[in-house]
């Protein structure tokens, strides 16, 4: 019985540095009130932290190989190189991996598919893909937010 008593004291301890006394001693619901949690988001870039943001649904890196490639176009490519990233409505639709000339390099399919289409029509969400290597007909890409 005295354990418990000295326990209890010192989670009270803890509360009372942690929060204004008029919060610890309020009582009602037996625990303080924490504020509603929000979804965060990260600033896009050359927005200097102000307004606006990627929300963290579509904070998405994903590493993936290009499917249906092109060979022309991927035989240009080397690790380091950047693409762009583009939903096409189609039909079909599709979201693709093209150069800055605007070429496509292949389809990128992924299990979070639809969420990279919901990011990109609705969040106005841009991704690039970063080309980590070219193997013959084999392109892998690392797909994140631009």
């Amino acid at each position: 019985m005295l354990a418990s008593s000295v326990q209890v004291s010192s989670r009270e301890q803890s509360l009372r540095a942690l929060l204004p006394e008029e919060e610890y001693m309020s009582g009602g619901s037996g625990g303080p009130s924490w504020p509603e949690p929000r979804p965060i988001t990260k600033p896009k870039e050359g927005d200097g932290g102000g307004g606006g943001g990627i929300p963290d649904a579509c904070n998405i890196q994903e590493t993936t190989t290009l499917n249906s490639p092109d060979r022309t176009v991927i035989s240009g490519l080397r690790a380091g190189d950047v693409l762009e990233v583009v939903f096409e409505a189609g039909p079909p639709r599709r979201l693709v991996a093209r150069t800055l000339a605007g070429a496509v390099a292949g389809a990128i399919t992924s299990p979070s598919l639809p969420q990279f289409i919901q990011c990109i029509t609705h969040s106005n969400v841009r991704y690039t893909a970063e080309v980590l290597g070219v193997r013959g007909a084999v392109c892998q890409v690392r797909v994140q937010p631009k």
